[in-house]
């Protein structure tokens, strides 16, 4: 088919021609582009224009057809296309015809008419505003070549010869057809860029699209070296990892071969519901994770863990009632409301095997063997034990343990020992309960509520196991000097039972039945006849020390045997220690002076304290000097202790005629009450008594009699009230050699089942300040005042 010059063609060119529309493709002039056509109205078109000029327009479609249904409004056709040639047409057996069009002319379609089915439209051409030998027509065919050569260095050509065939075009026409033909553009761009009505408009979208082309491509090039990139890490990671995982095989530690490990093992294990389901899930996780990373390594330790703990796993309790108590009395002396106490509970275990665990704290004086006791009762017990101190504990990761989003978390104490004695039902053992602190990290001793709670702690919480475990199967035993640091409700949970010092006797039972074995051993002199005879244990225990325990004593011992030994290697012979050579290996008795005061002097009393190490004697001074009527108090005594002296003063001034004190003494003298040892703070209520004894003694010029010690509280109205420490306090005034004490009558039943201290010892039970007053105000000096 012979094809018309442009010229021929706009002259040439028919007002009416059939219409073409194209469903996703703008056809611009000089474009070849085949149409396939299926609807009957257009076909007649086609075959009309063939059999006549030759010529149809071609309008692109506004919107995609969801079928083949043909839209002819204006509405839905874009007003421009173009004019063009059919040069081929071929009728196809399914029905419809293909044609093969050259695009000729840009023209604009004024109406759209159907005449005898056929859609035709009433066609005006449209001529370019600028010719092609504008300079700025120019200027942009050359910014176009540069933008290709740039795609072409970048290596982002369309066609491996566009380069080439664009370098070697003039036209500025055919250069823009040719640029274009190679853009994939959409048919709402295309109809836009064929709309512009200049050459200029037309070769500036151009560039815009071309340079878009250019940004995509770099973009996409940039994501296919980063994935390349990653694709090449992924590769060696992975050939590796094959490589250490043949590495591990051949060491015998494969990753799977230890996962498969923990599987067996945890199917073995009698875990609750929930912690198995935890559990499985850890497992699925760590099978997905890779095992060189982080989070898998934090999952085998937490599986690990998990697998070791003794969910359900208990020991027997032997409740042979007889067998504990010979455990317990060759363990410890003395100490019978604590044996009493563990034997009820073997009782009671033995008829009700899920009763209530014990929950106890000891508190008393160091060296009195509480901590020592819950290793016994464990043994008695056939329990397994394990302990946690807690002094100087501040954080309450130490109770919950941390949460495993932190680096190097651990679970708590109590978690830990679980594993380390493998038992779900041992004794624990808390040391040092008093001594617990807290600051910004929490407070561990608020975190113990829900261990020492019967009700909570059977699904006590650790931070780092996630899930609940079993606590209520276990003794818990505390252990405390004292009670006054220890809130309230941490007191209420427990059940305490205080441990006293013990007295000479004791010591002296203590030391045959333990103290002496130990040291003897300890020393490599089993099989000498070394002797500690009872004359030397009572020197050591009355003049070497002064504790409510026995741990200085056993240090002592300990010196004595280590000097044996020493004296039998150098001179081979076995050392007899007596009261008179003790100063020899010792050096000097340090409490050769008792505390307590032995001589009838005025205003000096002998007072008793207790301290969480145990009872002290304490001496309470009083003198009376000219003056305006003040009360001096020095000793650095706390608030309590200096309002008991003000409520001694008052009842001695309330009752001074009794006793013939003239009134001018509380207005024309000073009264100056001091307590020796400067340097150690004391408080307290007790020394009411022992205060008002020193004031009268000082007013009136009578001695006290140092034959007495005394404590007890007194009121405004003469009334001796309670105190505490009575089983100290007795022990103290037996060290000092004091024959008579002197305690509140209520106090009387705080010796049931201790009447054993009261051995050797005269014990006066006062009710009312007259009687204190009665036994130890002795006639008037002859001192004058």
């Amino acid at each position: 088919m012979k094809q018309m010059s442009p010229k021929n063609s706009k002259e040439g060119i028919p007002e009416i021609l059939p219409v073409i529309p194209t469903m996703d493709v703008v056809v611009f002039p000089h474009m070849i582009v085949p149409l396939l056509v299926l609807d009957e109205r257009i076909i007649k078109g086609v075959q009309q224009a063939v059999d006549g000029s030759k010529l149809v327009m071609l309008l692109a479609s506004k919107k995609q057809p969801e079928t083949n249904d043909i839209a002819i409004g204006m509405q839905d056709l874009f007003s421009i296309g173009t004019v063009a040639s059919i040069m081929r047409l071929v009728k196809i057996p399914e029905g419809g015809i293909k044609v093969l069009v050259q695009g000729l002319h840009k023209a604009r379609a004024e109406e759209l008419l159907t005449t005898n089915s056929i859609l035709t439209a009433q066609v005006a051409i449209i001529e370019d505003e600028m010719t092609t030998e504008c300079p700025q027509v120019s200027a942009q065919i050359k910014n176009i070549k540069e933008l290709t050569e740039k795609m072409d260095a970048a290596g982002q050509t369309f066609s491996p010869d566009f380069h080439n065939i664009l370098s070697k075009m003039q036209d500025p026409q055919k250069i823009a057809d040719f640029v274009l033909s190679h853009l994939n553009l959409s048919v709402q761009d295309a109809q836009e860029l064929l709309e512009k009505p200049a050459l200029s408009a037309f070769l500036e979208t151009i560039y815009l699209y071309l340079t878009r082309e250019l940004e995509v491509a770099e973009v996409q090039e940039r994501v296919k070296n980063r994935a390349r990139d990653s694709m090449n890490k992924s590769q060696k990671e992975f050939y590796l990892r094959e490589q250490l995982k043949a590495i591990k095989k051949e060491l015998g530690e494969d990753d799977i071969e230890d996962l498969e490990s923990m599987r067996a093992k945890f199917e073995l294990l009698d875990v609750p519901e929930e912690a198995r389901i935890e559990i499985n899930r850890q497992m699925n996780r760590l099978e997905r994770t890779s095992a060189d990373s982080m989070e898998a390594s934090v999952t085998r330790t937490y599986l690990d863990w998990m697998l070791c703990l003794p969910w359900n796993k208990e020991t027997v309790d032997n409740l042979d009632i007889k067998h504990a108590k010979e455990i317990l009395d060759h363990d410890h002396f003395g100490l019978k409301e604590i044996k009493e106490r563990i034997l009820d509970f073997i009782s009671i275990r033995k008829l009700k095997k899920d009763s209530h665990t014990p929950i106890l704290c000891f508190f008393g004086p160091p060296g009195t063997g509480k901590t020592s006791l819950g290793n016994s009762i464990a043994k008695c017990l056939g329990r397994d034990c394990f302990r946690v101190s807690l002094g100087g504990v501040k954080d309450e990761a130490e109770i919950r343990g941390h949460r495993r989003t932190y680096v190097g978390a651990m679970p708590g104490r109590f978690i830990q020992g679980f594993r380390k004695v493998g038992s779900c039902n041992p004794v624990i053992i808390i040391d040092e309960l008093d001594k617990i602190g807290a600051d910004f990290r929490g407070d561990p001793s608020a975190a113990l509520l829900e261990v020492l709670d019967p009700q909570q702690n059977k699904s006590f919480h650790d931070n780092y196991l996630g899930v609940p475990f079993d606590l209520s199967k276990v003794i818990f035993i505390a252990t405390a000097n004292s009670l006054d640091t220890i809130s309230e409700p941490l007191r209420d949970r427990m059940e305490i039972i205080q441990l006293s010092g013990y007295t000479v006797d004791e010591k002296l039972h203590i030391s045959k039945l333990h103290l002496i074995k130990k040291a003897i051993k300890d020393a490599g002199l089993d099989e000498h006849n070394l002797a500690f005879h009872d004359d030397v244990m009572k020197d050591l225990i009355t003049n070497f020390t002064r504790e409510s325990g026995v741990r200085q004593l056993e240090r002592l011992i300990k010196k004595l045997c280590s000097k044996a030994a020493r004296c039998l290697v150098e001179e081979d012979r076995i050392v007899s220690f007596s009261p008179e050579n003790l100063e020899q290996y010792l050096g000097p008795r340090r409490f050769i002076e008792d505390e307590a005061n032995k001589e009838h002097q005025v205003g000096i009393t002998n007072g008793l304290a207790w301290t969480s190490y145990g009872g002290e004697m304490i001496l309470i001074e009083a003198v009376v000097m000219p003056g305006k009527g003040r009360l001096i108090l020095t000793g650095q005594l706390g608030s309590v202790m200096k309002e008991s002296a003000q409520a001694a003063m008052s009842y001695a001034r309330a009752h001074g005629r009794d006793f013939d004190i003239n009134s001018k003494m509380f207005t024309h003298y000073d009264l100056h009450i001091h307590v020796p040892a400067g340097a150690i703070p004391k408080d307290g209520p007790s020394a009411g008594i022992a205060m008002l004894s020193s004031i009268l003694s000082a007013l009136t010029m009578r001695p006290i009699n140092a034959q007495y010690a005394m404590t007890g509280e007194l009121n405004l109205h003469g009334d001796v009230m309670p105190i505490g420490g009575v089983k100290e306090k007795i022990l103290t005034a037996k060290r000092n050699h004091v024959p008579h004490v002197i305690l509140p009558q209520k106090n009387k039943n705080d010796l049931i089942g201790n009447e054993d201290i009261v051995k050797d010892i005269n014990v006066i039970w006062v009710s009312h300040a007259n009687e204190v007053l009665h036994h130890v105000l002795m006639p008037e000096s002859k001192e004058k005042r």
